[in-house]
């Protein structure tokens, strides 16, 4: 990809995520409930409401995340401890690094990046998995934006 080309293709992922954001927000409350929950065994985010009851369940494919403190982006397929499902999934994201000849998305260790880069990476990332969405989440244990791509929700009655 030229870098014209690559700048279509970020400018097209960009816009594009909004409009799911947007969509995730006004059909699902995305953003609006008390808590979340990650099985990463199971490849789900979980949401519960203000009576902490479980709402809705989400399939996700882990992207990456963003390191305020540090101010660098990790891709989800090089953790080190990452549950294999996830990790086999994750690593389709990899292929942009072809795709797209930046080879950011081959990188395995931590790169400099501000939370822009992170939005504009995981865009690309929901892009390329013809996800719905993606969802952001503080893990305080790790200290770190954790970068969701939404691929299924599920309503729970």
């Amino acid at each position: 990809m030229n870098d014209q080309d690559f700048e279509l293709f970020l400018t097209t992922a960009t816009n594009e995520l909004k409009e799911k954001q947007a969509n995730l927000t006004s059909a699902y409350g995305f953003g609006s409930h008390k808590r979340w929950m990650f099985e990463s065994d199971k490849a789900k985010l979980q949401f519960f409401n203000q009576d902490d009851q479980l709402v809705l369940e989400a399939e996700i494919v882990d992207i990456g995340s963003y390191s305020p403190a540090n101010k660098t982006w990790k891709w989800a397929w090089a953790y080190e401890s990452i549950n294999p499902v996830l990790k086999a999934e994750s690593l389709r994201i990899k292929e942009l690094e072809d795709i797209t000849d930046a080879t950011i998305f081959g990188e395995k260790d931590p790169v400099e990046a501000d939370e822009y880069l992170a939005w504009e990476l995981a865009a690309m990332a929901v892009k390329h998995l013809n996800a719905l969405g993606c969802y952001r989440a503080f893990s305080s244990a790790r200290n770190v934006n954790m970068f969701f791509a939404i691929t299924e929700v599920r309503v729970i009655s």
